[in-house]
């Protein structure tokens, strides 16, 4: 998995993250084929926290405006691009049957074009540790 503005699987990670509340509220579940996706706004930035699980393997700060992406955690997460693509195929088959899918379909082409204006990337020190599993919380 790569955490770049580059990487077309990270960009439609995002794409789903933004659009995440929207489908909810569409009562499609994008959590359905095991992606889990949480967002929270801090000021300029929005932070998505993803994994194959409750834990997240990625945790990521993306400001859309001054295109600056903070990874914060970045561990092993065999399988990204999998659980991207049939989260992806989900949605818009769910998007379809509810009547929405031009504007999802408008999200993820977006998220497969090129990006026009360049990013910057700041990767906090033990980020890309690989060898670490997530923090399991304790009942």
């Amino acid at each position: 998995m790569r955490a770049e503005t580059s990487d077309v699987a990270f960009r439609l990670l995002l794409a789903l993250g933004e659009s995440w509340d929207a489908l909810q509220r569409a009562s499609i579940d994008p959590s359905a084929k095991g992606l889990y996706l949480t967002k929270e706004y801090l000021g300029g930035y929005t932070r998505f926290s993803a994994g194959p699980s409750t834990s997240p393997r990625l945790i990521v700060e993306w400001n859309e405006s001054t295109r600056h992406l903070r990874v914060l955690r970045c561990y092993e997460w065999p399988g990204f691009e999998a659980a991207i693509s049939s989260t992806v195929a989900y949605v818009r088959d769910q998007a379809r049957e509810q009547g929405i899918i031009d504007s999802v379909d408008d999200q993820f082409v977006r998220a497969c074009q090129e990006p026009a204006a360049p990013a910057r990337r700041t990767v906090l020190p033990g980020a890309m540790d690989s060898t670490r599993e997530p923090e399991r919380r304790r009942a």
